[in-house]
């Protein structure tokens, strides 16, 4: 083994212009000569490139392939010479390790649409995937390699409290921006292109210095916007935001943007480099106030702790329900069926020794996961509930999915950890299920022997509903999850 193999050995990895330097400064030689001797290594010297600026690779030696220090100074490459990548690593970090597919091309300094000089998003995700550094989850989600997450396993329930919030906040602030009279009315879209580049929502705005002229008729400026919460938000935070903006600025000059970023928290460096920009920062506090910035935060922490505050403080539930109800449009179905586990959840944990919201159980003989919307335990049976809560029926294709896989692998968990206690398996469904659907669920309930069955519509939910002595759940029951069925 060479000196020179030696060394890059001992590095986890090293990137060429650095190596470069090293060679230079060791051996006494020149730049040009250096190059030559890193572009000649052969394995077990190994070379990544494709990633990197100004034609730079990442070289290493076989032994550490994809290792702990194989993957530290990857990530650190990136960061110095790789932005497209490292806002990507960056930003699934940012959401504690997971983030849904048709979100993370909004914190991507990469266009979903081509454009000279620049990569793809789908080709950049699709090397990102090949070299290991992300991987895609049966949820519809984007995650980390486990070297280059550096944190534990991600916390499901706060990641979900999170989006949920998200969802909320992008909705009033589309609302707020129409009332304004910023952005055209009911032209606003959630994780839309502009200019080439995926944003958390944009909306054509014919405000005076915006517009621009095509051949005399007018061209309608963009409202731009990316929200940025649940963590600290600093200059690396923001860095994505800023070299988006940049980007479309060089390839697009004619295309008039007021760009918005939402946060509820920044550093001042961080502000000022974005207002440097010309970004207008949208505190969650300062644009909605104290109370609506709070009720943000109790959201997040409910979801987060739903099991827990169910059973010990149900009141605390009622009461985020109800200031909830009071600011929903009809823009929330997602929201409605992201909260109607919660919903389900209260019912049960009156009669539950114990109560679980998003539980993940590991499926036997496998590396999977599946997630239990509610699981509520008395001393003699255990009940897992599947909660639905949109305003459309559940079809035949879901059905079918959820009878031969989800509760079959639910049960291997259930009877392995649980062998001597009752089965019960429910779907909730304030939508409804279409005729098919019906169909077999009933043939379902009606032959199953190893565990019981039931199946519940708008109309058994609220006889369930009926069986609490609550009239401020019943009301929260109709007036968010119910309202809008027809």
């Amino acid at each position: 083994m060479t000196k020179l193999e030696r060394y890059i050995k001992k590095k986890g990895g090293v990137l060429s212009g650095d190596l470069a330097r090293y060679i230079v400064r060791n051996q006494g030689v020149s730049n040009d000569a250096a190059r030559k001797r890193i572009q000649r290594l052969t394995s077990p010297i190994h070379k990544l490139t494709g990633l990197f600026s100004d034609k730079k690779a990442f070289i290493y030696h076989a032994d550490n392939y994809q290792n702990s220090e194989y993957f530290d100074d990857l990530v650190g490459a990136f960061k110095s010479d790789g932005k497209r990548c490292y806002s990507i690593i960056n930003a699934i970090k940012y959401h504690h390790g997971l983030i849904p597919v048709d979100e993370l091309p909004n914190y991507s300094i990469s266009p979903v649409r081509l454009i000279s000089g620049h990569m793809k998003f789908s080709s950049l995700i699709e090397k990102l995937k090949q070299h290991n550094l992300i991987r895609e989850t049966r949820e519809g989600k984007y995650g980390l390699n486990l070297f280059v997450a550096e944190q534990a396993a991600p916390n499901f329930r706060h990641i979900k409290g999170i989006e949920i919030s998200k969802k909320l906040i992008l909705q009033h602030f589309e609302t707020w921006s129409k009332n304004l009279g910023l952005v055209s009315f009911k032209k606003g879209k959630n994780n839309h292109i502009v200019g080439g580049f995926q944003f958390a929502f944009t909306a054509p705005t014919y405000i005076d210095g915006l517009i621009g002229y095509t051949s005399k008729q007018k061209k309608p400026g963009f409202l731009v916007a990316d929200i940025l919460i649940g963590n600290v938000t600093d200059e690396d935070s923001i860095s994505f935001f800023i070299r988006k903006l940049a980007a479309i600025k060089a390839s697009n000059p004619t295309l008039r943007l007021f760009p918005v970023l939402l946060v509820d928290g920044i550093s001042v460096k961080a502000l000022n480099q974005l207002k440097s920009n010309g970004v207008l920062v949208a505190s969650i506090k300062e644009l909605y106030g104290k109370d609506y910035s709070d009720l943000i935060k109790n959201l997040i922490n409910t979801v987060t702790n739903a099991g827990a505050i169910l059973k010990s403080e149900p009141e605390k539930y009622l009461s985020l329900m109800s200031k909830l109800t009071k600011l929903i449009d009809g823009k929330t179905n997602n929201l409605r069926g992201d909260l109607f586990e919660l919903a389900v959840g209260f019912y049960f944990s009156k009669y539950s020794q114990s109560i679980n919201i998003g539980k993940r159980v590991p499926v036997l003989d496998s590396i999977r996961s599946r997630e239990i919307d509610v699981l509520a335990i008395n001393e003699n049976e255990i009940c897992v509930i599947e909660c639905k809560g949109y305003n459309y029926p559940v079809d035949i294709d879901y059905i079918e999915v959820y009878l031969s896989e989800k509760i079959k692998e639910i049960r291997g968990w259930v009877s392995s950890r649980y062998p001597e206690k009752k089965q019960r398996f429910e779907i909730w469904s304030t939508g409804g299920f279409t005729k098919e659907a019906l169909k077999v669920l009933k043939e379902t309930k009606l032959k199953v022997r190893k565990f019981d069955f039931d199946y519940l519509s708008q109309k058994e939910i609220k006889d369930r509903a009926n069986r609490l002595n609550s009239d401020k759940f019943k009301e929260i029951l109709r007036d968010y999850f119910l309202k809008e069925i027809v």
